[in-house]
């Protein structure tokens, strides 16, 4: 099974909660990274696991459309890959959407991340058609200011397009992640009892259930 995250704008959050997903999934599945971002970042937060005496997440090295497009032929689907996708929209990226079981799209609720999120929607919309096939992401607020309450009208945005799911999860903006990410932890590791670690257990119970239903 392939769970992306993906976006075609970037500083959305995909590398943080890519490398969260992979360490709180890998106690319930036989978990991978696959890190497709320029900025690797997922990949140095893992190296830093090891520096921090953590056992490494198991990662995949891919360096084209090529080698991705033989990774999912040979798709085992005992295992579970969590790709970080790249920022932009590339064939790659796009292949990589096309083919996954899962895709997650976070998105903040600033003017300029919901201008991004039309902007998807829109590159959804080609990609749908030209597969003849209506392609939806799961979209996870993120980084949201724990003092904005009123979420109400950026759901009701969201939720106007075929291409977006909503999860019920909602991911506030804590230090923890940025603080956890700096010693090669998930917030489930940094601090099981904070805020943070609770919407990630939060999420992880959704996303099961959504595994569930496609297995």
């Amino acid at each position: 099974m392939i769970i992306a995250v993906a976006h075609s704008k970037g500083g959305v959050g995909k590398s943080t909660i890519s490398f969260n997903l992979a360490v709180a999934l890998s106690k319930y599945f036989n978990v991978e990274l696959i890190d497709l971002d320029y900025q690797k970042t997922t990949t140095y937060t893992n190296a830093l696991r090891v520096k921090h005496g953590l056992a490494a997440i198991p990662m995949i090295t891919l360096e084209n459309t090529k080698e991705y497009k033989e990774y999912v032929r040979n798709d085992d689907e005992s295992k579970i890959a969590i790709v970080d996708v790249g920022g932009f929209d590339s064939e790659l990226n796009r292949f990589v959407i096309v083919t996954s079981d899962i895709v997650i799209t976070p998105v903040s609720a600033s003017g300029r991340d919901l201008l991004g999120l039309k902007r998807f929607a829109s590159i959804l919309e080609e990609m749908s058609k030209n597969a003849n096939s209506t392609i939806v992401t799961h979209v996870l607020l993120n980084n949201i200011n724990p003092k904005k309450t009123k979420l109400s009208d950026l759901k009701k945005f969201i939720s106007k397009s075929e291409h977006f799911e909503i999860f019920d999860t909602i991911l506030k903006r804590r230090v923890d992640f940025d603080y956890s990410m700096d010693e090669g932890k998930s917030v489930l590791e940094y601090d099981k009892k904070s805020k943070a670690s609770n919407e990630i257990k939060s999420l992880i119970e959704e996303l099961k259930l959504i595994i569930k239903e496609i297995k």
